[in-house]
């Protein structure tokens, strides 16, 4: 019955599935109405919709339904199987009819208990009705918990498995979408940053026809700075298209259409502030937190567990086969009762098929542990190179400011000695470019350390928990 209702139960989910991709949902109708004109969206919407439509979570949603199928599967040798059993048979003149019920039960230690009664029902005399118990269970091969279990206990890692992975993904796919957002963030600002370049070089180029008119500068000047707005036109076109690259991509990852304009809303106004006290990272409860949290290590301490069970599987298998059965058995019609006892065993001479199991079963156990024993090594390692970018990229944020604030200095310089004839529109385009270049080194900067945030929470294993998402949020 627990098998008919996860198959129901898989089905009901592959089906609630398809209608979230052909039906969208009341709470995302409203972004994709006016996806034409374009999509206000803020960080935690994004991630709401993205986890909500992504095509990749939704069909690792339908193996875990299939592992948690899987799991009930193994674990129906230890529920009763229930059959029913009728025969009819004709011989010239003569006939009958056989009705029966028969009840199946395995049990932990690797033996089998059988129920089996049968009916005569087509009322001839000479037809038992007999009822039969008999069980059965391997004293050597077979025999013991930890054999007759290892199916369901595999099974129960497996299912564990899933779910860790399917965790892993979701949080592949939070980290991407943040990272996306910051992404179209910072192309936006690079948008206003050569839009206000250009401008001040549209302003200049003013200036330096006045001044021309007035007869302060040379008449060469106009086409170095007509040469400028170019150069600030170019740079603009790239930046939209830098922009329209980043939206795109963020559209892939919420899987909305092909035409629809993303507008970020509050900015980064919701992220960290990148100050000492705001980038205080303590390395040992990092590796700490990693080692206990990262799927890929959970994962992989649950593969030696496996390679385990095999282990113990393979050295029983070597055994020779010795099993136990009783029968009792009881004649309704006759009232006749029997009890049989029986013992076999079984002694293979040439086959090394055991061997090899068990050499396979022990390599396997041993590459577990060893991958294991490499993994937090080099989540150690990552934690501190995650750790180290994110105080680098603190101070990276700092030395850019400086310089920014310097280059705007300069510039405003630059300008004053222009208008006073100390300079040449070549020295304002060359300041021009110097506080593009640091306005986006500083843009540069802080997006890279809210990223290298991002890489730190992703390597320890907690970025779902930095974002405040559960499993329920994603469809578990």
């Amino acid at each position: 019955m627990r098998c008919r209702v996860s198959v129901e139960r898989l089905l009901w989910t592959s089906a609630s599935i398809l209608v979230a991709f052909l039906v969208v949902p009341a709470a995302t109708g409203e972004f994709l109405s006016r996806a034409g004109e374009g999509i206000e969206l803020s960080l935690e919407e994004a991630l709401e919709l993205g986890l909500e439509r992504n095509r990749d979570l939704a069909g690792r949603r339908l193996d875990r339904e299939a592992r948690k199928l899987s799991t009930g599967v193994a674990g129906d040798r230890f529920r009763p199987v229930y059959s029913l059993d009728s025969s009819v048979e004709a011989n010239g003149e003569t006939g009958f009819a056989d009705a029966g019920v028969r009840v199946s039960l395995g049990v932990p230690t690797g033996g089998r208990l059988d129920l089996r009664w049968n009916r005569n029902v087509s009322g001839d005399p000479g037809r038992s009705s007999p009822a039969t118990l008999g069980f059965s269970q391997p004293l050597l091969k077979g025999a013991g918990t930890a054999v007759g279990t290892a199916s369901l206990r595999k099974a129960r890692i497996e299912e564990r498995i899933g779910l860790l992975e399917y965790r892993q993904a979701a949080a592949d796919l939070v980290s991407s979408i943040v990272v996306s957002w910051r992404g179209l963030i910072q192309a936006h600002s690079q948008v206003e940053i050569s839009e206000a370049s250009l401008r001040r070089a549209r302003d200049q180029l003013e200036v330096t026809r006045a001044l021309i008119r007035a007869g302060r500068v040379a008449q060469r000047e106009i086409t170095r700075s007509e040469a400028s707005i170019a150069n600030r036109e170019l740079a603009l076109l790239r930046a939209r298209n830098g922009l329209e690259s980043a939206n795109l991509a963020l559209m892939n990852l919420l899987d909305l259409e092909d035409t629809a304009r993303i507008r970020p809303r509050n900015g980064l106004g919701g992220e960290p502030v990148p100050t000492p006290a705001g980038a205080a990272v303590g390395l040992e409860d990092r590796i700490g937190a990693a080692l206990r949290h990262r799927t890929e290590i959970r994962i992989a301490a649950m593969a030696v567990e496996i390679a385990g069970i095999d282990l113990e599987v393979a050295e029983n298998n070597r055994l020779p086969d010795l099993s136990f059965a009783v029968r009792l058995s009881r004649d309704e019609g006759t009232g006749r009762s029997e009890r049989a006892a029986r013992l076999d065993m079984t002694i293979p001479l040439n086959d090394r098929s055991p061997e090899l199991q068990l050499l396979q079963a022990r390599n396997g156990l041993d590459n577990a542990r060893r991958d294991l024993e490499e993994l937090r090594e080099s989540i150690r390692l990552s934690v501190r190179q995650a750790v180290n970018d994110v105080e680098v990229g603190l101070r990276l944020i700092d030395l850019a400011r400086k310089a920014r604030a310097l280059a705007a200095e300069n510039l405003a310089i630059e300008q004053i000695k222009f208008g006073q004839g100390l300079s040449s529109t070549f020295e304002v385009a060359a300041s021009e470019d110097g506080l593009v270049a640091a306005q986006n080194d500083e843009l540069d900067a802080t997006i890279g350390w809210l990223n290298a945030l991002t890489r730190l929470d992703g390597v320890t294993g907690l970025i779902l928990e930095s974002r405040g998402i559960a499993l329920e949020a994603v469809g578990e």
